[in-house]
């Protein structure tokens, strides 16, 4: 073994003694980058400024943001075999002179210079996680990144401050996986950096609001609207700074679409557009406000703001990109919405298809777009195609939200009316099947509930069973008048809803009429 005693001499690559500084002008920033990395210094000298300049780039230039914080990854990393090898001189050392007091201090006082790396790692593992985020990277490559932070920063980090960072990317890699084709398995890791921030920091914290929304998305995506809007309500009452408080509204706006309370979304989204107008106007923070007002105004000024919203992320994001088709997919709506299904569906052909590419088939999203377009080659009598489309549907929802979700009910209701019109005698078992999972999830005044309930009253209606098809139209109607009374007045927008449901009132009468010749 005395053979080995020559290499514990061996001289192995220093770290830096002082990281080349950072200058306090941004402007300076790349100069200063460019004349560390020109000179052969230790591996960690530039990370400062490696750092520094990724951050700076992470808007305009997020490649090479990504490019800079892997460099400065990589040089830590290196940086960590030099710590370990030290202390592994010392502290593993079987042969050769025994180890010296002053050699222990030395290794003790390495271990906590390895420590400060790994934190530095955790720091430039985050960048990377954002620097992808912004270049539109695989969603799989954020959520690494922003998991080893969090995992470095469970083992090394000490303090309040590493205990945020770790929290913090805890709810970055939640936030991915919300807006990833696996939406599921974000919600373990957003509860539990939720949990933690407001056991260690309090409801008030900065930090814990920002996790409660990041939570609130993370329920909302799964359907799971009940346990979201409290979170939503609560959080938007505690924020007090106004950019914070905007993306909280404009979440929250979302939710009350989704739960088709379009009073309250028309207002919130009118009073984002106003405070929007008074700021900076963002063009995307415009088109994603006008997406969502699109949907809960009547369809003529809907189309208006739809195609405005579509024609600013085409100019800022480009033709191909998800949120475009998403806008593509909004105007394919409200087309629907005017009857006009033809000229909606070669939007909505394209708007799936993009949404599959970037999400995959289990995610709810795909599967609500498989599901209109079934929905809308149905409608235009494309039996074959439609039945396609449906079948899709129903492997994405199944796949995504399970088979209790109310839109696995409007899977099945639409594959019901598909299979009704082919003869198959499975559809009225399916349509009933279909009216439990719906009347479980929704409120009876939800516009997708009462689709369903219409269709069971026509349907009973059809058959010959007057009694059942009356009481289903006399709980549609009532469902109308409730909601036409929701409005402020009875203005147009009142009155334009109690047209919609004109014909029910008089399939009600029909209906009515049938029993009483059947009654003795």
């Amino acid at each position: 073994m005395r053979w080995l005693i020559p290499l514990l001499l061996l001289p192995i690559p220093a770290l830096a003694a002082d990281r080349a500084p950072v200058p306090k002008a941004a402007t300076k920033v790349q100069a200063a980058l460019d004349a560390c990395l020109a000179r052969p210094d230790p591996v960690d000298r530039c990370v400062d400024l490696q750092l520094a300049r990724a951050r700076a780039l992470l808007a305009s230039d997020p490649e090479r943001a990504l490019k800079l914080a892997q460099a400065a990854n990589a040089a830590l990393d290196e940086a960590t075999e030099i710590v370990d090898n030290r202390i592994g001189r010392v502290k593993y050392r079987r042969v050769g002179p025994p180890v010296t007091p002053e050699e222990a201090a030395g290794a003790r006082r390495d271990e906590e210079v390895l420590r400060r790396i790994w934190v530095e790692m955790a720091q430039a593992s985050e960048l990377i996680g954002d620097a992808s985020l912004a270049a539109g990277k695989p969603y799989r490559e954020m959520t690494g990144a922003y998991g080893r932070t969090a995992a470095i920063l469970e083992q090394r980090g000490r303090g309040e401050a590493d205990l945020r960072q770790r929290l913090r990317a805890t709810g970055k890699r939640a936030a991915v996986f919300t807006d990833s084709p696996s939406p599921d398995e974000g919600e373990a890791p957003a509860r539990e950096a939720f949990d933690a921030a407001r056991t260690a920091f309090g409801p008030t914290d900065p930090l814990t609001l920002s996790l409660a929304l990041i939570r609130a998305d993370s329920l909302a995506q799964l359907g799971r609207f009940g346990e979201a809007e409290p979170l939503y309500r609560d959080t938007r009452a505690r924020l007090t700074d106004p950019t914070a408080r905007f993306d909280a509204d404009m979440r929250y706006l979302r939710l009350l679409v989704r739960l088709d309370r379009r009073q309250e979304a028309e207002a919130l989204g009118r009073n984002l557009l106003t405070r929007l107008a008074a700021a900076r106007a963002d063009p995307l923070q415009a088109a994603r406000i006008y997406l969502d007002l699109s949907a809960v105004v009547l369809p003529e000024a809907g189309l208006a703001l739809a195609r405005t919203a579509l024609a600013l992320r085409t100019d800022t994001l480009g033709e191909k990109h998800v949120d475009t088709a998403r806008a593509q997919l909004a105007i394919a709506t409200l087309l629907e919405t005017l009857g006009r299904y033809a000229e909606a569906e070669p939007l909505r052909r394209a708007g799936t298809w993009a949404l599959q590419g970037k999400l995959f088939m289990q995610h709810p999203e795909t599967a609500t777009a498989w599901l209109r377009y079934g929905e809308n080659l149905l409608l235009q009598d494309k039996l074959k195609e439609a039945v396609s489309a449906l079948r899709s549907a129903e492997f994405a929802v199944r796949d995504s939200v399970g088979e209790t979700h109310p839109l696995y009910g409007r899977v099945l209701l639409f594959t019901g009316m598909a299979q009704l019109r082919q003869g198959d005698r499975q559809s009225i078992a399916t349509i009933e099947r279909s009216l439990g999972i719906i009347r479980a999830g929704l409120a009876l005044t939800h516009v997708d509930r009462l689709q369903a309930e219409y269709s069971w009253g026509m349907l009973k209606l059809l058959s010959g069973d007057p009694a059942t098809a009356r009481t289903q139209f006399r709980a549609v109607g009532q469902a109308g008048l409730d909601r036409a009374a929701a409005f402020a007045d009875y203005g147009p927008a009142a009155q334009r809803e109690l047209r919609q449901f004109a014909g029910v009132y008089a399939l009600q009468v029909r209906a009515a009429w049938q029993l009483a010749e059947k009654t003795p």
